[in-house]
């Protein structure tokens, strides 16, 4: 790996394959189950992580969000997790969901122009936390690890098999 794309290619296929794996034996109901009460199931968890990083492209890229507003009101950061699967989108749906998103976001960090990595982020985001478009990039690539230890969580109150140690 030579340069920040390489790296955050990386960081993408690789959180990724964990999030995959930590989903693929949960049943829809499990999907849909917080492992207490008040704290996020799996669903909210990845559905979040979608449309999160449809904002960030967004903000590294100026392009068109591509999920739609109601979607991203569902999933947004501080919004209530529900245990009620009706409120949601399939778990299909919402899988779906993250490899689509997932897909255009390799495919716009692939065209970003390298020259932009330092500048500003756009007018509105938070420079503490966003100073560069890059940050914005890096933040991308690290987002889903920050969720995995909550599905991780969700799998022990199950009593699934760890699958990470």
């Amino acid at each position: 790996m030579t340069t920040p794309k390489d790296v955050i290619l990386h960081q993408l296929g690789s959180g990724q394959s964990i999030l995959d794996r930590l989903i693929s034996d949960l049943s829809e109901a499990e999907y849909f189950r917080p492992p207490i009460p008040g704290a996020n199931h799996t669903g909210w968890i990845i559905g979040h992580i979608a449309c999160s990083e449809d904002s960030l492209v967004n903000g590294a890229t100026g392009a068109a969000k591509r999920i739609p507003e109601a979607t991203h009101a569902l999933f947004e950061g501080g919004s209530p997790c529900v245990a009620d699967a009706s409120k949601y989108p399939s778990r299909k749906q919402i899988d779906e969901l993250l490899h689509t998103t997932r897909a255009h976001t390799i495919e716009a960090l692939q065209s970003f122009d390298a020259a932009k990595w330092d500048k500003p982020s756009p007018e509105g985001w938070s420079k503490d936390m966003f100073p560069t478009l890059g940050a914005i990039w890096s933040l991308i690539g690290t987002h889903p690890f920050w969720h995995i230890g909550q599905i991780t969580v969700c799998r022990c109150a199950m009593s699934k098999k760890r699958l990470l140690v």
